[in-house]
């Protein structure tokens, strides 16, 4: 048996569909009642699309230099800094003054080694390096001191982190490649536990993380399995098992005498492979932050470990995807975490852990700390990939219902937009919300809405004032309103064409597909995003918001991977 919705939770949950019904008929409605008006909303909405697609070209190609950057940085080293700020500025001025001294000349068969970039820019290249390098490094210099003056308030010596890996059915070398990654890690492993949570009903499961922790236990400085037993208030699914996984683990931390505010708990999805600085990175931002123990922090979640294997519509799909993950970590204004995310065990523990009956358990324990902290509570971007696999099988039926499905539950995460406005109209009653808060709530609101009726009105939306009334075909805006309304979104091709070339060369991995023919079929897959947006992204969406409109609940569909 599983919790019982009541009829005011049915009725706050149906609010984002309603107005997802309302913004996909307003162009019918409109053709036929007032289309001149329809005509102009739709050119603006065009315009609208044309803006985002410009800044979303300018934010990856920001993100791509941000994250390549802070993966060349040896976090461990600045860890150590930390430890001995005096030690770390003397370091860092001698690093100074080898970058003060260093010449163009000196550098100059260095810096061409691209034959791509022109001679001609080298020198500029190299001034603009060389002037970024050492705002970094007095940056670097001026927060050593800061620390020394003020002393070190959060040593990275006594932090714990907790990874829960929550898997069900899970193939053993998916497993054994996500823990491999974790092994890898160039902060100390011994400061790492591991956290496999299986599912009671999956035995083989069980027997897989066990199996995991012989091979692998020795490693780390806790290697544990809980098995989640299914309760009458709870839902299939990860946040059920999570939650179940976070009090098995709070027992642990009691028995250890480990302070929860030095103690992260890490959600790690089971294909999830974590880059090897993710926790040298984010324990160097956990000890400079006062109130580190109220912060999220999270990577970019990049859907290319099997990229290469996909067939070329889910390739697509999922290259768009990762790359709109990446752009987020230059807004942590409105970052909000999902899939693989670390979180202070303190802050886990005051919010009352995952909620077993929510679907998207990642959006709601972050609104769930953001409601209770209004104004403390943020997510800290760490540039740093995090890769997992995207759906796939092996036929093209079975890749497109993979895709479908994980589509699916993804729009499902709606049936929380609804509760959020509530709380944000409630906390606003009671004077406790803060703007930031409701500033997050509302743009998540407002991307699930648009997530799923961009591709309609691209697609449809310009046309149908024209086909459906052919009186306003005959005016002059109506027969101009397809060639202004293709006018915009040509030109939005152009930039779509410089976020493919980046993709390509910069963020995914290397394809075996070599010569010059192949690299042209690969990037012109790209032609089929209209339809694959439509089939594989719009459709499911229209499908989980009818479904909540109608009360027919989704279960926990697991997705089909490698």
């Amino acid at each position: 048996m599983s919790r019982i919705i009541t009829r005011r939770e049915k009725l706050i949950e149906k609010i984002p569909s309603l107005v997802v019904l309302l913004v996909i008929i307003s162009p019918v409605l409109g053709a036929l009642t007032a289309p001149v008006f329809t005509a102009y909303a739709v050119i603006i909405f065009n315009v609208y699309f044309l803006y985002k697609s410009i800044s979303y070209f300018i934010l990856v190609a920001l993100a791509v230099i941000k994250i390549r950057t802070t993966e060349g940085i040896d976090w461990m080293k600045k860890i150590v800094d930390l430890h001995n700020p005096e030690a770390g500025i003397e370091r860092l001025k001698l690093e100074l003054v080898d970058v003060q001294n260093t010449t163009f000349e000196s550098q100059k068969e260095k810096l061409h080694k691209n034959k791509r970039i022109p001679k001609f820019l080298d020198r500029y290249a190299f001034i603009i390096e060389k002037r970024k390098t050492e705002r970094f490094i007095n940056k670097e210099i001026e927060n050593l001191e800061i620390l020394r003056e003020q002393g070190i308030h959060n040593d990275t010596r006594d932090l714990h982190h907790i990874i829960m890996v929550p898997h069900w059915k899970e193939p053993y070398e998916v497993l054994a490649d996500t823990v491999r990654a974790i092994s890898a890690s160039t902060f100390p492993t011994k400061q790492i536990t591991v956290l496999m949570a299986a599912e009671a009903r999956d035995e083989e499961g069980i027997q897989k993380s066990y199996r995991l922790k012989e091979e692998f236990g020795d490693n780390f400085e806790n290697f544990w399995v809980s098995s989640h037993v299914m309760q009458d208030d709870e839902i299939i699914g990860k946040s059920s098992n999570m939650a179940w996984a976070g009090k098995f683990a709070v027992e642990k931390i009691k028995e250890l005498g480990w302070d929860m505010k030095k103690t992260t708990m890490t959600s790690c999805d089971a294909d999830s492979l974590i880059h090897k600085q993710h926790f040298a990175k984010l324990s160097y931002e956990y000890s400079l932050r006062e109130d580190a123990h109220y912060k999220f922090y999270t990577g970019a979640i990049i859907f290319y470990s099997n990229i290469w294997r996909l067939k070329f519509y889910a390739r697509v799909k999922n290259s768009i995807s990762s790359l709109y993950n990446m752009t987020g970590q230059l807004r942590p204004d409105k970052l909000v975490p999902f899939s693989t995310y670390t979180a202070s065990f303190w802050l886990i523990d005051q919010i009352g852990y995952w909620t077993p009956w929510i679907t998207p358990e990642d959006f709601h324990i972050f609104f769930k700390s953001l409601f209770k902290f209004p104004n403390k509570v943020s997510t800290v971007p760490l540039f740093l990939k995090t890769m997992s696999d995207a759906a796939e099988g092996s036929t093209h039926t079975e890749t497109i219902k993979n895709n479908y499905f994980q589509q699916r539950r993804w729009i499902w995460g709606v049936t929380i937009d609804g509760w959020m406005l509530s709380q944000v109209a409630k906390l606003t009653l009671k004077g406790k919300i803060s703007l930031r808060a409701a500033y997050v709530a509302l743009h998540v609101f407002f991307d699930h809405i648009v997530g799923v009726v961009v591709t309609f009105i691209l697609v449809l939306g310009g046309n149908l004032p024209y086909l459906i009334n052919p009186q306003f075909a005959g005016t002059v805006l109506g027969s101009r309103l397809p060639t202004v309304s293709g006018f915009i979104i040509q030109i939005t091709v152009w930039f779509l064409i410089g976020l493919i070339l980046t993709d390509y060369y910069f963020v995914k991995p290397k394809s075996d597909r070599k010569g010059f023919l192949k690299t042209i079929l690969t990037l012109l897959e790209w032609v089929f995003l209209p339809y694959i947006t439509f089939f594989i992204v719009f459709l499911p969406g229209i499908e989980a918001h009818t479904r909540l409109l109608f009360g027919k609940r989704l279960e926990y569909y697991l997705t089909k991977k490698k």
